[in-house]
This record gives C-alpha cells, structure tokens and sequence, in this order.
C-alpha cells in the first residue's frame, strides 16, 4: 500500500505539491491500496480551493480503480464536520463496499493479507461498555474531569477492545503515546493531549505506525513518520517523503518542494557546505529507519540537493544583514529559495532555567506548556488575556 502522510495544503505549496504528489502515485502504478492519512489542511490556513483540487484527484484515483482510505486528522474538521464531510456522505450512500472510504472513526479492514487497524482523530470516540476492555488506568481516565483524558480513555478501551479481538495488528493512528521520550524528538505528551498507553510499545503481536510528530524514528514496535513537507522552520535538516508499506516491509522515497536547512555559520558558506549538510541528514535518516527490529527497510531513494528548493536559517552571532556577503557566498544566495538569519546566543540555552515553573514532571507533556503560557498571559495581560486566548485557540496553540 501507498502511504502519503500529512498534505497539509495551503495555496503557496499547492502549485508545487499536487504535482509533485500525483506524479510519485503515477510513478508506482502498481501500488492498488492507496491511504491518504490525515491533516490536509495547513496549520493556519483553510483554502477551500486547494482541497478542492484534492478532492478532483481523490476521484480521479478512483476512476483508475484504485481502492483509497481518506482519513481524518486533528486539522481536518470546520466545527463538528470533516472538511470532506460532503464526498463521505455521497460514497457512504452509493458504496457501502466500494474502493473509497472516507474514515472519520476506527475502521479494522484487511489490505494485502494484513489486518489493519485505522485510528483517525475523532473528537467523539467510540467506545464499547465491555468492562473486558477496561483497565483500572481506563477507568480513572473515564473518571476525570478533563475532557481530553476522557477521550483518551475511550480511544484506549476501543484499543484494548480490537487487540483481544485480533491475534496480530497493524495500528495506523494519529495520536501521541503517553509519557514516552522518543529518539529524535525533544517533548512528550499525556492523556491531556489525547495519547495511547505506553504499554502499546512493548506488545508484540502489534505494530504502530504514526507521522503526528512531523518527526522521524523508529522505536521497538512504532514506526513515526513525518508531514509530506516541512510546514515550517521548525522542521529544518529534515527529509520528507513517501512509504509504500507490505507485511513489516517499508520504502521510502525522499521528494519535497522545499528544504528547511540550519547551519552554523562557516565563514563564507557555499553550495558544498550546504549539500554536505543535506548528505549528512540523509545518512542519519536511513540510519534512524534501518534501526528498527521489527520492521524491515527494503528500499530509501533520496535525490541530489535542489539548492533552488532550499531555504537556508544560518546561525551566526551578530544579526547583520548589511554586511550579509561576509557570511554567504553571493552566488549561493542568488541560488537559494530564501535565506534567514538566526543568532546563536548562549543566553537560550539557560533560559528553561529562568523561568517560574511549576512541577517539572508536569512540564514533559505538551498540555502543561499549554497551561504555562495561559497562567503566563493571566498575569502579564490581564485585561487583553480572553483576546489573546480567543487568537491561541484559532492557531490551534491552546
């Protein structure tokens, strides 16, 4: 099956994107199961032309007689809506068993001889009543009086319910995993973020596979892949991609339309400082994937550096762009997509230190940060705090 991962559209990228994403499918004719798996909107933006343009090509894949599973991810709804609730109405109606399926709660199918276990976001979880699903972790998650580890204990009794139920499973999902320090990734998350138990990572009758991250790494049974493109600079000295995936067996095709690349200023950096960077990523990437014990790597195709592609963040400093040419090669900086720089100041690395924070258990997960900055802004901005939460609420911050 073909794999395409977080879209995450936005009418920028979309000109270079679709075009890039229909000629990798065209390519890999072969591939008859394709998933297009979540978040196809771009983090601060809804273009409903772009999705448009999506939904042209979902039907076009099905005119071919492809069988596609469109998935919905936490980006993915207007309201109480999926942002394709229209197409999912019209196939629900005329294929209850056709080769479209737009999956917006768990679905257990069987692709290629594999059971498979999709685990969309859904913001209202199935659950069954079974206590056989039910832990004494479920039952005070079920318990509590925060929304978000109520629909963590619902998602990991539905879990529970499906493992009984199925010898061996493959779990496609697009949530966190509880408490748990990944390679390669700096935070971690908890029930309040809507999260998996971590005892899922040490079951061997089950693999996880997962891009929510936008970060890459393999860890005992989990696979986590990363967004189709690097949404932002935050995603510097990544490579993005596609899988196609078969029985514990993945390959993985480098192709993106831009290159977020971060380096130390080197005096006057070059096209050959830039593409021994780019190297050394890739190198670490087919490391990182060929790690795994479970799951096997079979192919990694990564093209040669398209500097024009490249956005380059140089970390220098003094923050002068007068005197930029001291620092980039002139005819590097006509080359390149854009440049920024970023100064590297010894200051930021103490500044965690200098800050008022309370327990620092808490401050491993991602919604205590969130309460952080909400205590943060009550005090600071009083009067404009509902303002500044109304805007943090829209960006998806809160």
């Amino acid at each position: 099956m073909l794999l395409i991962w977080d879209v995450h559209l936005s009418a920028k990228i979309k000109p270079q994107l679709l075009p890039m994403l229909k000629g990798f499918i065209e390519s890999h004719s072969e591939e008859n199961n394709i998933v297009f798996l979540w978040d196809y909107i771009y983090h601060f933006s809804y273009d409903r032309t772009s999705l448009l343009e999506l939904f042209q090509y979902f039907l076009e894949l099905y005119k071919q007689w492809k069988t596609l599973y469109i998935l919905s991810g936490n980006h993915d709804r207007i309201g109480e809506n999926f942002v394709f609730e229209e197409g999912k109405k019209v196939f629900d109606l005329l294929e209850k068993n056709g080769t479209i399926h737009f999956i917006t709660s768990p679905l257990l199918t069987e692709i290629e001889n594999e059971k498979i276990l999709f685990l969309p976001f859904s913001i209202h979880q199935e659950y069954d009543e079974n206590p056989d699903y039910k832990t004494p972790l479920i039952e005070s998650l079920l318990e509590s009086k925060n929304k978000n580890e109520v629909i963590s204990g619902k998602l990991n009794a539905t879990v529970n319910k499906y493992i009984k139920e199925n010898e061996k499973l493959t779990i496609i999902h697009h949530h966190y995993i509880n408490k748990t320090n990944f390679p390669w990734y700096h935070s971690t998350f908890a029930y309040k973020d809507i999260a998996l138990q971590e005892e899922l990572l040490d079951n061997p009758n089950i693999k996880l596979i997962s891009w929510h991250l936008h970060a890459p790494f393999v860890y005992k049974n989990y696979l986590c892949t990363w967004s189709l493109w690097p949404t932002s600079s935050l995603e510097s000295n990544h490579l993005k991609g596609y899988f196609i995936y078969s029985n514990w067996t993945f390959s993985f095709y480098a192709k993106q339309p831009v290159h977020y690349l971060e380096m130390e200023n080197i005096n006057q950096t070059n096209s050959e400082n830039i593409t021994s960077l780019y190297n050394q990523c890739t190198q670490k990437l087919k490391q990182i994937l060929e790690s795994s014990t479970i799951l096997k790597l079979d192919k990694f195709e990564a093209p040669e550096l398209d500097i024009t592609k490249v956005i380059l963040t140089l970390k220098v400093k003094e923050l002068n762009y007068d005197n930029i040419d001291e620092v980039l090669d002139p005819k590097l900086k006509e080359k390149l997509s854009d440049f920024r720089l970023k100064k590297d100041s010894a200051q930021l690395n103490n500044l965690l230190e200098k800050l008022r924070k309370p327990d620092e258990e808490k401050l491993q997960t991602f919604w205590w940060w969130q309460e952080l900055l909400k205590e943060f802004l009550k005090i600071h901005y009083t009067d404009e705090y509902s303002q500044y939460e109304e805007i943090l609420k829209e960006l998806k911050v809160l």
